[in-house]
């Protein structure tokens, strides 16, 4: 188990050139809360402390790593759930948290803040507020890596800032590694991409209600589409597009079903939206295409 972490913080000043780099390194520290101790600690400004209601909410994305003890998380979209040692908590603007660790253990942690344009695209992409407590895989280099950050943080070089900002890209890697191979809802979500998947390809004559189907298989619809796309790479209304324009072309081709005929049968309103689709993913309208293949 690691040792107790000697503590350390430091809070940046907006930089235009890093704003500019896509990453934005805000802040980073870490420390050592001793159990029966008060938490948070002191020394953090104002705009990041907890409420009285002992909540906040953030306008950047945090990770906190829990390198020992264990505590609380809880979130507008996360019950209150235990997090234990070897958890990363991910924070997202917006969204209200609250987090302690427990009395009889306190805890270890370490953590960054960061902001920018590629990481709001990475975030969306591959993270999501609805499962925001990560089991880190490689802790030993995470570890490192944010000893690394924090060393970065008390040199006087320059460009400091874009070097602290792309470290935050390999600690999200880090993170991701250990989803790979050990998330907590990797099955339960493969299942419910199953179910999905099956759901939209028996109904291809219809317009799918995607938040009725994800009421059905028993989740928000943020979450089913976050599933969705990450174990398929197309949000759930892309998939159902690309799999009725595929089998278009087999009704145009194969069945020799007329344009009209063929929106029709896979639920498009007319056949202009039908058309207009078809032209769109395959650069081509379908009769263009139809008399393309029969030459």
């Amino acid at each position: 188990m690691t040792t107790d972490i000697e503590s350390f913080s430091r809070y940046l000043p907006t930089d235009q050139q890093a704003k500019e780099w896509g990453w934005r390194l805000v802040h980073a520290g870490r420390q050592n809360v001793p159990a029966h101790s008060d938490y948070p600690s002191k020394g953090h400004p104002l705009s990041y402390l907890f409420d009285k209601t002992g909540r906040r909410t953030l306008d950047e994305y945090q990770i906190v790593y829990i390198t020992t003890g264990s505590g609380i998380f809880e979130s507008r979209t996360q019950p209150k759930t235990e997090v234990r040692t070897g958890d990363a908590i991910l924070l997202f603007p917006g969204e209200w948290h609250r987090y302690y660790p427990d009395a009889m253990t306190g805890w270890s942690e370490y953590w960054i803040g960061f902001r920018g344009r590629e990481a709001d695209r990475i975030m969306e992409a591959f993270f999501s507020p609805e499962d925001p407590i990560l089991k880190a895989g490689q802790t030993d280099a995470l570890i490192q890596h944010f000893d690394q950050i924090l060393h970065w943080l008390q040199q006087p070089v320059a460009a400091k800032e874009q070097i602290l900002a792309s470290h935050v890209p390999l600690t999200l890697a880090f993170l991701k590694s250990g989803t790979q191979s050990e998330s907590r809802s990797q099955s339960k979500d493969s299942a419910l991409v199953i179910q999905a998947k099956a759901t939209i390809l028996a109904n291809l004559a219809t317009h799918t209600d995607l938040e009725a189907l994800a009421q059905e298989l028993g989740v928000s619809y943020s979450r089913f589409r976050f599933a969705f796309k990450k174990q398929t790479g197309y949000s759930p209304r892309e998939f159902e597009n690309i799999i009725k324009l595929n089998r278009a072309r087999d009704l145009l081709l194969r069945e020799g079903k007329s344009v009209t005929e063929t929106a029709s049968a896979l639920g498009y309103s007319t056949v202009y939206y039908f058309s207009r689709a078809f032209k769109k993913q395959f650069g081509q309208s379908p009769q263009q295409w139809l008399r393309q293949q029969k030459r």
